[in-house]
């Protein structure tokens, strides 16, 4: 798994985000697929439109986020006035870093969301959305949030224009795709529907959306 630092700063803010800590992860290695293109895939809404109230399903933030990064040219695009245009959602400044801001609130019963641009002196800058369990330590099923699942919505992430890659780790493993177009990078990292059975275990949802 990767290190969260956005945890931390959601914590900071009050705002309600279950944090948890993982281990740094080992090297990885980036084999390219070809880009996929459907005109059968729904359509992003229009990168001009802007959000009506506060988001209330899990598809509901992963439309809004796939609208926030058609939308954009790079991280200098992410301030806070921009995001909460985007998001719908009020945005907050941590107290000790005006450049660390985010946002989080809960969807279910069991889970929630939360994003925010982060920083640290050796990582640099990067923004990320999550979803997160609604208690600490808890791995609850993804059904209720995977309406938009990890397929669904990397075809539409190719389907405006971004390029694929599989990221592997050293061990083999999938870790996560890569999405890249000029001046930017999008990581998207899956996590399977339910431990069992099977077949919910191999149906994969969007966990984490990085963005570099």
């Amino acid at each position: 798994m990767i290190a969260r630092p956005l945890y931390a700063l959601l914590a900071t803010l009050a705002l309600g985000a279950c944090a948890h800590t993982s281990a740094t992860p080992a090297a990885a290695t980036v084999t390219e697929t070809s880009a996929m293109r459907s005109s059968s895939e729904s359509a992003v809404p229009p990168a001009g439109s802007e959000p009506s109230g506060p988001i209330r399903t899990a598809e509901d933030a992963l439309t809004r986020m796939l609208a926030l990064i058609q939308a954009i040219d790079g991280l200098d695009d992410l301030t806070p006035d921009y995001l909460q245009s985007k998001m719908g959602v009020p945005v907050t400044r941590a107290a000790a870093d005006p450049k660390r801001y985010g946002a989080s609130a809960p969807l279910t019963s069991e889970w929630g969301y939360s994003f925010g641009m982060d920083q640290t002196p050796t990582a640099g800058r990067w923004f990320e959305f999550t979803f997160i369990p609604a208690q600490a330590g808890a791995s609850p099923s993804m059904t209720e949030i995977c309406g938009i699942d990890f397929d669904t919505f990397t075809k539409k992430l190719e389907n405006i224009g971004f390029v694929r890659q599989r990221n592997m780790v050293e061990d083999g493993r999938w870790m996560s795709d890569f999405f890249s177009r000029p001046g930017m990078r999008v990581e998207v990292f899956p996590r399977g529907e339910a431990d069992a059975p099977q077949e919910r275990v191999e149906h994969h949802c969007v966990e984490w959306i990085y963005i570099r």
